[in-house]
């Protein structure tokens, strides 16, 4: 089975590491820490050139006519447009964010920067490696993502009928993790894995060999990713409540609620030494945040601001 070729120990102990890292940081960005979704939308806008990335290249190399015949045929076949997440999480980007936050800084984003370019230039020689980036970054929609996004719907959009849970996830900027047909993905995803499992056995070792280091680079990369989220986010999201709470005091409505004042304050003096050192030091995260809260040095949320 083509889900055996991923489960060796390298990448089982990334995926374990990354996982960890995700539902511990998870909560932080959601109610009671924070009244608004905008830590949520500053976190996942850095997944967005990850997607666009690999996305783009699979669009490309399979029409190229550099890319060799057999390669091309392999890529039609993986591609499947109704699994494609850039526009999706652009439209969620675009909707909870005002525009001069949406894009952050090179500065910011280094690992994020080194891995998409990582990205372009694997994909440019070895377009089979296409495979690792979909089965992964696909796959996870289907697994921790259905968790992600029911703790996202708990927290910032009202209860609806079944029914009307599609058009609500596009209001609420819940696009990238739902699918507008019938079964919610689940015919993508069982069509997904079946065209993989049978691509997969046209593959050469030395190919299977390339996806499988490349998967582990994908995890360890994509956990450097997660940590940057926690070091820069903190310090744009202050940027942003300060935004926010100008344009609300100016008379003019605010985008979104605004972060909770002693939510700031942890972000500001905790999250920038690190998310991985943060949960090494802290035993449980209810228990851990009043200890963190506690520790702090006594200061004004306005000293904060400034």
């Amino acid at each position: 089975m083509w889900g055996d070729l991923f489960n060796t120990m390298l990448i089982r102990s990334s995926h374990t590491t990354l996982n960890q890292l995700i539902i511990q940081f998870l909560p932080l960005s959601l109610p009671p820490q924070t009244s608004s979704n905008h830590l949520y939308a500053l976190g996942i806008s850095h997944f967005l050139p990850i997607y666009s990335v690999f996305e783009s290249s699979l669009r490309a190399h399979k029409r190229s006519d550099s890319t060799p015949l057999r390669t091309r045929k392999t890529l039609s076949a993986l591609h499947l447009p109704g699994l494609e997440r850039t526009e999706a999480l652009n439209k969620d980007i675009n909707l909870l964010l005002p525009p001069l936050h949406r894009v952050s800084s090179p500065s910011h984003r280094s690992r994020l920067e080194a891995f998409k370019g990582h990205i372009q230039l694997s994909l440019s020689s070895k377009p089979h490696l296409l495979f690792a980036y979909t089965w992964i970054f696909y796959m996870a929609l289907f697994s921790g993502g259905r968790y992600i996004r029911s703790k996202l719907r708990a927290a910032f959009t009202t209860p609806v009928a079944c029914d009307l849970q599609r058009n609500h996830d596009e209001l609420s900027g819940l696009n990238f993790w739902s699918f507008p047909d019938d079964t919610d993905g689940e015919d993508l995803k069982v069509g997904f894995k079946a065209r993989v499992a049978t691509l997969s056995e046209a593959l050469t070792e030395q190919e299977k060999a390339d996806i499988l280091a490349e998967s582990v680079h994908i995890m360890v990369s994509l956990t450097e990713v997660v940590r940057e989220i926690a070091d820069t986010v903190p310090e744009r999201a202050i940027a942003l409540a300060q935004d926010v709470n100008s344009d609300t005091s100016a008379g003019r409505q605010g985008p979104m609620s605004t972060i909770r004042p002693s939510w700031i304050i942890l972000l500001r003096y905790v999250l920038p030494m690190g998310l991985l050192d943060l949960l090494s030091a802290a035993t449980g995260m209810a228990a851990s945040r009043t200890l963190w809260y506690n520790a702090l040095p006594p200061i004004s949320v306005r000293a904060v601001a400034e």
